[in-house]
């Protein structure tokens, strides 16, 4: 048999409380079955941005210029530079 964490808050604000407390009213659900909603919504984002990010540094890794490439930054300001000025 598996116990089930408990999590108290304390301290929370006047408007936060009244907000999901309105959003479980709204859901026909418990203010805990709400709360307990939010966290895990508020979790899967953070899986799904952390997924993300390690896709982009993967690809990021493979596509590094090499060590003596300008910075992309000092090809703009050439580029911006070299246009016709005064029209």
């Amino acid at each position: 048999m598996s116990t089930v964490p408990t999590l108290h808050i304390r301290n929370v604000p006047q408007s936060v409380y009244d907000a999901l407390k309105r959003r479980a009213d709204r859901n026909s659900r418990s203010l805990n079955m709400e709360v307990i909603e939010a966290l895990e919504a508020f979790v899967a984002e953070e899986r799904r941005s952390r997924s993300v990010l390690q896709r982009l540094e993967a690809s990021r890794a493979e596509f590094l210029l090499p060590e003596d490439a300008p910075k992309p930054e000092d090809v703009i300001r050439e580029l911006r530079d070299a246009e016709p000025r005064g029209l």
